[in-house]
């Protein structure tokens, strides 16, 4: 159509007009074309169209607006065979060197040392003896068949992206309404026992009241009686004395018991598990984008990795254990009532395992070996023993086991939002309140307590690792050692990994998955590794171990993805790390025990700031600086030697605060942890039989 054809080249006579109209032209007039007639296929002047109009009225004429529509005009072939130098040239030849029109000219002056010439004429007659023209013409049509089939595409897409979206929502409003309906049924539950403990409640106090009633008319005629008595024989006095007697000390009996029984009465404790769960999750689902393109085959990378370098000297072992090895201290948990129930809260809980690579054949570094066992442990603690359920709790849907930590669901909602760190600022210094100590030790610790690690679980559960009594030990929300798991060797770190899965380093060179079911901890897997295991972190599917000396990077299956960072320098210059949450920037602390500094990298492993502070002052060799980033980003380190607990900036530059010191009752402090659930502090230390519990504002 015309404007695909439309020349940039001006010309000089305003009488030369792309489209002179048809009709003047005739008659010897040169006039600019303003409409087009697309059933004369005849362009016209404003004039002239008023005369084709009354002649043909169902014709359909277009104006300039859409010239698009127009055909080439002979003046926009003229100016196209034009010299773009030489404007009263014609293009004659071609110039196949430079693949370039030009005149006869240009030819001379500027082409002369070109060897591959040809005229336009003997060009245009080859490629039509080639069939170059036909194929041309077949391409543009292929071509343009392609680009209507994908604009059709891209059209069925945008309806199957809206069927999709509408198709979510009523999978959305679906679960709402069955977690309402469970919702509901969990109410009606909880009024059907509160009704039935009332009425027997009420009975009690019913039956109470008409002994009592019963008793006065007793101690009535019993009083007239007596009265009675005077003048009596003696025996007939001491046969009433008794009586009486016997009267006043069953009365007293009663009378204490409906006193004690009038101190009853009712509260309400809300199941923590509940707002728990739902603190734990920020949506119902989630979102994923499928792509229906077919494409070649490639091999899979790591998902989420911190960084793509590569080290293929690693090389990880998985072996697979299902043991029981600890349940309750005392009580049994109360279970949820699961049975007959559509509620999605049973879904809340359950963990999303990501797929697992799998390792190129023949790659030793990312091969796993996995061995399945299961075998029965008697508790340690009580004379009860539990059998293990041969189901991993990595695979299944749970409910946690039911705890009591406040009185109202008002105070628990309080709880949780004055507890809440301020998410935004993760240089908010954190300042303690008030202190209070744990007793950790158990009667099956053979050693005093060295407490090298702290994490907490989705139901606001804490696990501790014991250095010196090679143990795991759960303590329930009062603190108390409910569980504890033996493992082969010294424990130096640990780490959540999900709602109830924890990694534990260990020095032999292997980390331990353990999982948290019901109060009762169950060995998952390990892993075994060709270097030390110190220090551990997890963050999107990865983990992150220290070696001493580097800093790795694995997926949680164990395949190696790459060594981050490295200080070959001395020992003990990577010993522990952290990472913080998602944000702008995603930062890795590491601390190098050797120098007393505190190194932050980025997510690659380049080194972003080192901080050298008095306050790290790490001296034993067991004894390794921890480390802890809040959700909100906040960066503490425990001093050690120096008793004290300092909070750094998210960069790693600087000291904020003191957070916690030798008068609030830390001395030698080896590991931190913050409960986003409860807003307190944890801090383990160094050969002490005690945790220390500090509030925060």
């Amino acid at each position: 159509m015309a404007s695909n054809f439309e020349t940039s080249i001006h010309r000089g006579s305003d009488l030369f007009f792309d489209f002179s109209c048809y009709t003047c032209k005739g008659n010897d007039k040169n006039t600019e074309a303003e409409f087009y007639c697309e059933d004369c296929s005849k362009v016209y002047c404003g004039e002239c169209l008023e005369y084709h109009n009354f002649l043909y009225q169902k014709h359909v004429t277009l104006d300039k607006k859409n010239i698009s529509k127009w055909p080439v005009s002979d003046a926009t072939f003229d100016v196209l065979e034009q010299c773009h130098v030489h404007k009263d040239r014609k293009l004659e030849t071609f110039c196949e060197d430079h693949s370039e029109l030009m005149c006869t000219v240009c030819h001379v002056y500027n082409h002369k040392k070109c060897s591959h010439f040809v005229l336009i004429a003997d060009k245009v007659k080859n490629l039509h003896q080639k069939g170059d023209f036909k194929q041309l013409s077949a391409t543009l049509d292929t071509l343009q068949e392609q680009l209507i089939l994908k604009n059709d595409n891209f059209e069925q897409s945008l309806k199957s992206l809206e069927q999709a979206y509408n198709t979510i929502l009523e999978e959305i409003n679906a679960l709402r309404k069955a977690i309402n309906d469970s919702l509901d049924q969990l109410v009606r539950n909880t009024i059907k026992e509160l009704d039935t403990l009332l009425a027997k409640l009420r009975t009690s106090i019913q039956t109470d009241n008409a002994n009592c009633n019963e008793s006065i008319k007793k101690m009535t005629s019993f009083k007239e009686d007596w009265l009675n008595i005077k003048g009596k024989s003696d025996a007939i006095q001491m046969i009433m004395y008794r009586k009486c007697w016997d009267m006043s000390v069953k009365a007293k009996a009663v009378l204490q018991e409906m006193t004690e029984e009038n101190d009853i009465t009712l509260s309400f404790t809300p199941d923590p598990i509940i707002l728990q769960t739902m603190a734990t999750i920020s949506g119902l689902g989630q979102i994923l984008i499928k792509d229906r393109r077919v494409t070649k085959e490639t091999k899979p990378e790591a998902c989420c990795s911190l960084s793509s370098k590569s080290d293929p000297e690693i090389q990880a072992i998985e072996i697979h254990n299902q043991d029981l090895v600890a349940s309750p201290v005392s009580g049994t948990p109360r279970q949820a009532k699961v049975a007959n129930q559509t509620s999605a809260l049973n879904k809340l809980d359950t963990i999303s395992n990501q797929a697992s690579v799998p390792p190129k054949q023949g790659d030793i570094t990312n091969q796993s070996t996995a061995v399945n066992k299961s075998d029965y442990v008697s508790n340690p603690i009580s004379n009860s023993s539990t059998q293990s359920n041969n189901t991993s709790a990595l695979n299944k849907p749970r409910w946690m086991p039911h705890t009591v930590t406040s009185s109202s669901s008002t105070q628990l909602v309080q709880e949780y939002q004055s507890s809440a760190l301020d998410k935004s600022d993760p240089n908010q210094v954190i300042k303690v309140k008030t202190s209070k100590k744990y007793k950790v030790y158990i009667e099956k610790d053979a050693c005093v307590c060295f407490i090298s690690g702290i994490c907490e679980i989705a139901t606001g559960e804490l696990l501790i690792t014991d250095f010196n009594n090679k143990k795991v030990k759960l303590l329930d929300q009062t603190m108390k050692v409910v569980a504890h798991c033996d493992l082969p060797s010294e424990p130096v770190s640990i780490c959540s990994i999900n709602s109830n899965l924890v990694a534990v380093a260990m020095g032999i060179k292997e980390v331990h998955f353990i999982t948290v079911t019901n109060l009762q901890l169950v060995k998952d897997k390990t892993m075994k590794f060709q270097h030390f295991c110190h220090g551990i972190a997890h963050h999107q599917g990865n983990l992150l171990i220290t070696t001493d000396t580097a800093l790795y990077q694995y997926s949680v299956d164990g395949r190696h993805v790459s060594k981050l960072y490295e200080d070959t320098s001395g020992e003990k210059t990577v010993t522990s790390c952290a990472v913080s949450p998602d944000g702008d920037r995603i930062m890795i602390y590491v601390t190098n025990q050797a120098s007393k500094q505190l190194v932050t990298l980025s997510r690659n492993g380049t080194v972003i700031s080192i901080l050298a502070d008095p306050a790290l002052n790490w001296l034993y060799r067991d004894a390794q600086p921890r480390l802890h980033v809040t959700d909100s980003g906040q960066v503490l380190v425990c001093g050690g030697m120096s008793n004290t607990i300092i909070q750094v900036d998210k960069d790693g530059r600087q000291r904020l605060a003191e957070v916690v010191t030798r008068k609030d009752g830390v001395i030698a402090p080896t590991c931190v942890y913050y409960s986003k659930h409860t807003g307190i502090l944890v801090v383990g230390m160094w050969k002490n039989n005690n945790i220390l519990v500090l509030s925060t504002h």
